[in-house]
């Protein structure tokens, strides 16, 4: 069989994994504001008033007031007021708060939550006034009206709910993290039952699990638990279970190329995410418009729909990818290639670890912490370059339109073909210069960045360097963290093995989003970036410290156990 065919496999199936990624493109829809036009008033006054006008959440919209007496237009108020307030199902106002992400809601004693729009603006016996709210709710509006004979009040409420789907952005971000933590988790279970049932079962194993959670949550509407348990769990476990097999396959298959094949695998499931939400939008990028007017699977379907496509897609990409999956004969070496041996300074994979003995290492540790600063870094940036793109922008003069398009070409373009191309460049790299100098480069250039991301970022140019860097780095930890695996606890156990040292990317999908997103709701973006370039560098160190481990009597496994994990399905 030809070792390239692998590669073509390995790509097919991280393609559809990448999938993970792509959960922001559905995000919109799913809390798209739905308009609530019902407005209830209390007047009790001959003067009525009329509301023209909708609040919705998140867009920048015109209420017009109009008032009446005797049903003709009356214009004699001088000055006309209006306060907006949250209140919650009680009626109570609710105080200040601070919105923990994946969590909901912790409410502080302080101001009521409002938004204050300018004094309306007379036309006639029309007012009118521009207001922009950024939570769902019942909102209580004030009005003060000002006219010879003294002042009128009124109330008005108007419920602003969160779509046809009911869900909340904190609730769509539970999905997201449930699907992350979900991966890493089951990418143990993966590399185990690989072992087990071979690779091309376990890939085939993960494309139906994966397909069918996207299939299953077509048919279950707006509840948010089956939403959770389909996409979010079944997904989640999908992906895991599939995704150590085409590393630990291709490993084998290329063990005088551990780094470009990793590199490789990987890489699909960085430009998958890409594709995937392109393919609902359409291929625009900033102004560059790929597809002309196309405006992607979001023109012709709605969201369920799009989820059921998906599902069929994914299972049979992912299922055809699995067919092609399997190991070595026993004993095979790429012609020509003699395996080198292990050295107090240089690891080769020659030497086999059971996960037992691989956790039991400082190496492991090392490695585990270097990878959880990485991996949350580098989604912390994923989760809040837009956010704080545009208010970098702005401060800097832009506005707010331009804000936003100036960020999202730095995400969807420079972020993400960064980071599929980090993958394949960092895993070529360290093949020539070896996993413990690249390690510490990349970490090294991470590190300089975020420190130095807080200060460029109203910079459009240095925005789009910036997010180019950090993407191309944070790229480069899937390349080189299986790559490392292999050297330091084997070749043959690279299966059993990455999913431990993938874990720790679990731990950094929760920790790294957080933490930005705590700091963006208190507008201290600076006490986001500059920690985690203080940590990358600290991994820099660490990488730099790094040695192979030592097993008792410098013996190999051999025999039974490694003859098992050979065996075809």
């Amino acid at each position: 069989m030809n070792r390239w065919i692998i590669v073509v496999g390995a790509i097919l199936i991280q393609l559809c994994l990448g999938a993970i990624y792509a959960w922001s493109v559905f995000t919109p829809p799913l809390v798209a504001p739905l308009p609530d036009n019902d407005f209830a008033d209390d007047l009790g006054t001959t003067i009525i008033l009329e509301v023209e006008g909708e609040l919705v959440v998140g867009s920048d919209e015109i209420i017009t007031l109009s008032f009446t007496e005797g049903g003709s237009p009356y214009t004699d108020f001088s000055n006309v007021s209006i306060l907006l307030e949250l209140k919650d199902k009680d009626g109570k106002v609710i105080k200040s708060d601070k919105m923990i992400p994946y969590i909901g809601y912790v409410y502080e004693e302080g101001d009521p939550i409002t938004v204050v729009p300018e004094d309306a603006v007379a036309s006639g016996n029309d007012y009118t006034f521009d207001v922009k709210i950024t939570k769902s709710g019942s909102w209580h509006i004030v009005i003060t009206a000002v006219n010879e004979d003294g002042t009128e009040n009124y109330e008005v409420m108007q419920n602003v709910a969160t779509g046809e789907f009911g869900f909340s952005k904190t609730q769509s971000q539970m999905i997201f993290a449930a699907g992350l933590f979900t991966f890493a988790l089951f990418t143990i279970f993966g590399g185990r039952l690989s072992k087990k049932y071979g690779p091309r079962k376990m890939a085939i194993a993960g494309g139906i699990v994966l397909g069918s959670g996207y299939i299953l949550a077509s048919f279950v509407g707006s509840n948010f638990y089956m939403m959770l348990v389909s996409i979010g769990i079944l997904g989640g476990a999908g992906i895991g279970l599939a995704y150590v097999v085409p590393i630990a396959v291709g490993v084998k298959w290329f063990p005088d190329k551990k780094g470009m094949i990793s590199g490789l695998a990987v890489a699909g499931f960085g430009f998958g995410a890409l594709l995937w939400m392109k393919l609902c939008t359409g291929f625009t990028f900033g102004p560059v418009k790929i597809t002309g007017d196309w405006g992607g699977l979001y023109e012709y379907f709605d969201v369920t729909q799009v989820f059921l496509i998906y599902g069929i897609a994914f299972a049979a990409a992912v299922i055809t990818g699995g067919l092609i999956m399997r190991n070595p004969p026993e004993g095979w070496l790429p012609k020509g290639w003699t395996p080198p041996s292990s050295t107090d300074a240089k690891a080769t994979g020659t030497v086999e670890f059971t996960s037992s003995e691989m956790r039991k290492t400082p190496q492991y540790w090392m490695l585990f912490f270097m990878f959880m600063v990485g991996a949350g870094s580098g989604l912390m940036v994923i989760g809040v370059i837009k956010l704080f793109g545009i208010d970098a922008l702005q401060d800097s003069g832009s506005t707010a339109a331009e804000a936003s398009v100036i960020a999202g070409t730095a995400m969807a373009l420079f972020y993400s073909l960064a980071n599929g191309l980090g993958r394949i460049v960092w895993g070529l790299v360290s093949d020539k210069i070896g996993r413990k100098m690249s390690f510490v480069v990349m970490f090294g250039l991470q590190g300089l960045m975020m420190l130095a991301f807080f200060f460029i970022g109203g910079n459009e140019y240095l925005l789009y360097a910036g997010a180019a860097v950090i993407g191309f780095n944070f790229g480069g930890n899937f390349a080189l963290f299986p790559a490392a695996t292999a050297d330091f606890f084997g070749n043959k156990s690279v299966g059993l093995n990455y999913g431990w040292i993938f874990l720790s990317y679990g731990f950094g999908g929760v920790i790294g989003p957080i933490a930005g997103g705590i700091m963006g709701d208190n507008a201290a973006w600076m006490w986001a970036f500059i920690p985690a370039g203080v940590l990358l560098l600290v991994c820099a160190v660490i990488a730099f410290l790094l040695k192979p481990p030592k097993k008792k009597g410098g013996e190999e496994i051999e025999g039974k156990e490694e003859n098992e994990e050979e065996k075809e399905d």
